[in-house]
């Protein structure tokens, strides 16, 4: 009791969720992955600005959710020192969720957002869930396609989800069982 205690205190994340820094390697490019801190959310706006011209996230937001650590877990992958892509989960009992993904315009297409889905799959097939799901624009065909590639299935639409944009979403989710 006394350990959670201090985690909680410390936010220190569980030892299920934690995440030493490493290389990851897509295609013939390395990277560098490793658990977001305060210190990325100025990169993240600018890279979230970069591909939605509005940022669907504020900075209290990221301040929020990098306080959670002991249901979430979100990377920052980097190419050199520059901020090339984000990803975030939450993990709770019956189903994972995967909050934002992000990949810069100059690195899109090279695999990235898709080796950063199937990583947090894998987490959440590690950790028990028995789904793991997203919401995605109707818009955003693109995303839909590497979602449906990955095995995600169409869900309902969500009306006017996006606050700065009043733009649609739709649910997917995959099953983990």
């Amino acid at each position: 009791m006394f350990r959670k205690f201090k985690q909680w205190l410390d936010n220190e994340p569980p030892e299920a969720l934690a995440f030493p820094p490493q290389t990851l390697r897509i295609g013939d490019q390395g990277f560098q992955l490793r658990r977001m801190h305060n210190d990325d959310i100025d990169a993240a706006l600018d890279l979230e600005k970069a591909i939605y011209h509005d940022t669907p996230w504020d900075r209290l937001a990221f301040l929020s959710e990098l306080r959670k650590t002991q249901r979430s877990l979100y990377l920052v992958l980097f190419a050199e020192a520059q901020m090339v892509a984000f990803i975030g989960c939450w993990f709770g009992k019956d189903e994972a969720h995967i909050t934002n993904i992000a990949v810069t315009p100059a690195y899109q297409g090279r695999g990235i957002g898709e080796a950063l889905m199937k990583l947090m799959i894998a987490k959440a097939e590690d950790l028990g869930p028995r789904e793991i799901t997203l919401e995605v624009r109707t818009d955003n065909l693109v995303a839909q396609h590497l979602y449906h590639k990955l095995g995600f299935q169409d869900g309902e639409i969500r009306r006017g989800y996006y606050v700065s944009t009043h733009g649609d979403a739709m649910d997917m989710r995959k099953s983990l069982v």
